[in-house]
């Protein structure tokens, strides 16, 4: 045997630890779940975690948080658990948003780098494996549309379809871009509650990201002309750019008050590929 395989060795108290929180159903736990484990110091606890963690039994995720490493990591531990799960982990209350909620849904092939996550506090992003994982702060009242999903025997709540575009459409930054919101709408078009849809924009009292949808839905000929007059209510007189980062030149849509700062050949031709 490798003296690597060797400093997998359990002690009886760290035995203990990870059979009993394992036995709850824990995949990450925090140094307060393990002190109920084991009743003991503060001081004693975090030395067995440290011991843990250098046996390679538990990864370290965040400061007082752990991911358990199972046996199938092998006498190298090599193990990289969902980083969905990981990211239901690090805040409450939370869903996955934006670009990985898109993701998610397989409406956009970005890469899954960083994993965005919407929460009502704040807290500065986490890197671990060197993924990160951004976490959004969202107002109480843009904080709805978002489900539990079954994973690897945990549950972790992710937006629902409609939520994820109508957020992607309201920061389309956090999603890559107008464009990855508007692949949504059109490569979901079979599976989207168009409704949902537009009542969940409105929830979000962003003026400019309901005309951002309705400038797409009109583009890509979905919905219908009664879900295009919900979104013109209140439109304003002001022009606002189609593409936030983008050139602040370009034609003017005066239907949906946008700048369509998006070169023309580019508003489709995704469609192709």
């Amino acid at each position: 045997m490798s003296d690597e395989y060797l400093s997998r060795t359990l002690g009886e108290q760290e035995s203990l630890l990870l059979s009993s929180l394992s036995a709850a159903g824990y995949t990450v736990f925090a140094i307060e779940d393990a002190r109920a484990v084991l009743d003991g110091s503060d001081a004693n606890v975090r030395k067995l975690l440290h011991r843990l963690n250098r046996k390679r039994w538990v990864k370290r995720l965040e400061r007082g948080k752990y991911l358990i490493l199972p046996l199938a990591a092998g006498p190298e531990a090599q193990w990289a658990e969902h980083e969905y799960l990981i990211a239901a982990s690090l805040v409450e209350p939370y869903y996955l948003a934006y670009a990985t909620a898109l993701h998610y849904y397989g409406y956009s092939e970005r890469p899954l780098n960083p994993v965005v996550i919407a929460t009502t506090r704040r807290k500065r992003p986490v890197t671990i494996e060197g993924l990160t994982y951004r976490l959004v702060t969202l107002k109480p009242h843009k904080f709805f549309g978002y489900e539990p999903i079954s994973l690897l025997s945990n549950t972790v709540q992710t937006a629902e379809r409609e939520k994820a575009i109508a957020d992607g459409f309201d920061r389309p930054k956090l999603v890559g871009g107008v464009l990855e919101a508007a692949k949504g709408l059109w490569f979901g078009n079979q599976e989207l509650d168009w409704e949902k849809l537009v009542t969940y924009t409105l929830r979000l009292r962003n003026q400019v990201a309901a005309r951002r949808l309705g400038f797409w839905l009109e583009l890509l000929a979905l919905g219908d002309a009664r879900l295009l007059s919900r979104l013109e209510e209140g439109k304003g007189h002001s022009y606002a750019p189609l593409e936030p980062s983008g050139t602040t030149g370009g034609p003017r849509n005066a239907r949906w008050r946008l700048i369509v700062n998006v070169p023309e050949r580019q508003l489709l031709e995704w469609r192709e590929h």
